[in-house]
């Protein structure tokens, strides 16, 4: 049976998979998508969101603040709360399936509030 930590996890996972495809396969279009997240004190385990390349070649990006939930005992995030919007309902989700994969030192005070921006770098398009 999972963990309903694990049950967070697989259901955000599933959603982001919905998403688009993986970032890495930007660069095949010219453009270097960038996810930047701060880092809380106490911070021991941090994944980056996935930038899926429909919303990269499309110009999407946005930057929202998440509160975290900490579990005192084991480090793991509890909850993550958007305070503000990427501005895309999926960016939003693809940074809380990551977030509620950190881990922080146990005893890490709780909660603390993340930044996470999601940007593109070149790419310039010659429209014809």
């Amino acid at each position: 049976m999972l963990s309903r930590h694990s049950l967070k996890i697989a259901i955000a996972t599933l959603i982001a998979s919905l998403a688009g495809l993986p970032s890495t396969q930007a660069q095949r279009h010219g453009v270097e998508p960038l996810v930047t997240t701060g880092a809380p004190p106490g911070l021991i385990k941090k994944i980056e969101p996935e930038y899926p390349i429909g919303f990269v070649t499309h110009g999407a990006k946005g930057r929202g603040r998440f509160r975290l939930t900490i579990n005192s005992k084991s480090g793991l995030v509890d909850e993550v709360k958007i305070l503000q919007s990427t501005g895309y309902r999926e960016l939003n989700e693809l940074a809380v399936k990551a977030l509620l994969q950190w881990q922080f030192k146990p005893g890490t005070a709780s909660p603390v509030e993340v930044p996470v921006e999601f940007s593109i770098q070149g790419g310039n398009r010659i429209l014809h």
